[in-house]
């Protein structure tokens, strides 16, 4: 540690006892959170050492009735769930029952054994398998977060995946299907049920005597929260009482417990201190690139001290945050049931009421990348419409790249300037920020944008336009299965344009033309797949294909 650091330590050590107990922290904390009239709520708490330094409540846990948030009421935290089933695969492998390193496929039937590689159990707990998201197949499968969404019936559409994103290892990709299927590793090793699980090697040994898995739908839940939305000031109920898989989240606590369970982290009270240092440990990507995520945790910085914990976020209406600073002994737990994108603001403001501010080092910031001049010959061979067909968090994007004033431009298809690419060799781009890596081989035209860190490139291909005849329209018309999820799709024409019918044909929606044989629907690219005799045999959709029948 600098004499920098180790001087605002020493200041920060004597004079949080007094800070977190003054009436002006107190009051600033009130006006982050005070809640006025019969709104959804925040249950918080700050933890120092081995004692709870601040805890309080705000607003009301059930609208319908008025019911006041208190210190019992329950909140659902969403995925920092998924430390919890980390610590359990831990436990497991301390015990000798399996290892990190072995292939996911050992321990779960009928796992796909995919043609990039057989994902380990450490890379689903680093969310580095390459297992595509489950959450966006949902509705191809006619479910909806309103029905009953069993582990059975989540682990066999993951199971019908038979393609991964990556090599697993070669990118950071966060989603639920990668712990949804930790948790039946769990129970095909210990023999038990989730549920019992991590009640008897937690929960009970932690005393974390207010923590509940939800896993039946008629189960009653004393003292729970009800999640919400708000929209233009009026709140709407957004739980999902019908989500009942088991790993990646559902689990239901109060800050207390959440203390119990971050003491047990802290103070090895249960497994051992290596088990919560691997915990805690950063991932290496096959490149050995160092990612900001271990086994169930998130790493990240602020005011100039390093942090780890996790986000929740859910659908059903809340959002939760767990952050310790390990080198300043402080944690943060903040929890609320109306969903909320921007929570982290005033997560933030409750940290920075207790942590001083340090200013980065500025040696650390990227050196600017240079940029070149390339001739009009060269710029010309980028040209073209491009199209991104989406993955299981962005929609289908297209892009028109075309050369004005020496100089390339990014546009919409209805001309609104997006950027301009700037030239820094002869296949890269830089674009407000951005790189843009091309591949302009005859046939081949194509690039990558790096959305994000150690993540997987959006692949940005050439497309063809193509103006359809009725007839080749209609030739598309039918009902195609995929057998394994029983899930059959019809495709009608109808009033001068192709539907696609969901719901076993209760509702539609209308089926746009990108190219010949590639089509769309909202969130979703539309593959035709045909015989060598050119007739329309099936068609993909994100990995899923529908035989035609």
């Amino acid at each position: 540690m600098n004499k920098k650091k180790l001087g605002i330590l020493i200041i920060f050590l004597i004079i949080i006892p007094k800070l977190a107990t003054s009436q002006s922290v107190d009051s600033k904390v009130d006006s982050l959170y005070q809640v006025k009239g019969n709104k959804p709520g925040f249950s918080i708490a700050v933890f120092k050492g081995d004692k709870i330094i601040l805890e309080k409540q705000y607003g009301i846990a059930n609208l319908d009735y008025n019911v006041p948030v208190t210190n019992e009421t329950l909140f659902d935290i969403g995925s920092i769930a998924k430390q919890f089933t980390a610590s359990a695969i831990l436990l497991l492998e301390s015990q000798g029952k399996l290892s990190l390193k072995e292939p996911a496929y050992k321990y779960i039937d009928k796992l796909p054994r995919y043609k990039k590689g057989d994902p380990t159990i450490e890379q689903l707990l680093n969310q580095t398998s390459g297992i595509p998201e489950v959450d966006p197949y949902f509705y191809l499968a006619d479910l909806s977060f309103n029905d009953l969404l069993t582990q059975p019936r989540v682990r066999n559409i993951i199971l019908n995946l038979k393609e991964l994103n990556f090599t697993p290892g070669e990118y950071f990709e966060y989603t639920n299907a990668n712990y949804i299927l930790l948790s039946n590793i769990i129970e095909k090793v210990s023999d038990k049920s989730f549920v019992e699980y991590l009640q008897e090697s937690i929960f009970s040994p932690l005393k974390m005597e207010n923590t509940i898995i939800k896993n039946r739908t008629y189960d009653i839940i004393k003292n729970r929260a009800i999640g919400y939305i708000e929209d233009e000031e009026a709140y709407y109920k957004m739980d999902l009482p019908a989500t009942i898989y088991n790993g990646d989240g559902q689990i239901l606590t109060t800050p207390k417990d959440m203390f119990k369970w971050h003491q047990g982290m802290r103070n090895a009270t249960i497994g051992t201190p290596y088990l919560w240092k691997k915990m805690q440990t950063k991932a290496n990507l096959n490149d050995g690139t160092i990612i900001d995520y271990g086994l169930g945790v998130e790493f990240e910085t602020r005011n100039g001290f390093s942090a780890m914990g996790f986000d929740g976020m859910i659908m059903g209406g809340f959002v939760s945050k767990y952050l310790y600073f390990p080198e300043l002994d402080i944690a943060f737990f903040t929890t609320q049931n109306t969903f909320e994108e921007d929570f982290e603001d005033r997560f933030f403001q409750l940290v920075d009421l207790y942590i001083p501010s340090e200013k980065e080092n500025d040696t650390n910031q990227e050196q600017e990348n240079t940029i070149i001049e390339l001739p009009n010959d060269v710029l010309k061979k980028y040209e073209g419409n491009y199209i991104f067909l989406g993955n299981e968090y962005e929609d289908i994007k297209t892009g028109i790249i075309k050369l004005k004033n020496k100089k390339l431009v990014l546009t919409t298809a209805d001309g609104e300037e997006i950027g301009k690419l700037k030239p820094l060799d002869n296949q890269k781009f830089l674009m407000d920020g951005i790189i843009m890596e091309f591949d302009v081989q005859a046939n081949n035209k194509q690039y990558q944008f790096y959305a994000n860190e150690n993540e997987k490139p959006w692949l940005f291909k050439e497309l063809e336009p193509y103006e359809h005849t009725e007839l080749e329209l209609k030739e598309l018309e039918g009902i195609y299965l995929n057998k394994s999820l029983q899930v059959a799709k019809e495709i009608k024409f109808e009033n001068g344009a192709l539907q696609f019918y969901y719901g076993k044909g209760a509702y539609s929606v209308e089926i746009d033309a990108l190219s010949k044989d590639l089509f769309n629907i909202p969130n979703y690219p539309i593959q035709f797949l045909r015989n060598k005799s050119g007739k329309i045999v099936s068609m993909k959709i994100m990995g899923l294909e529908f035989e035609k029948i």
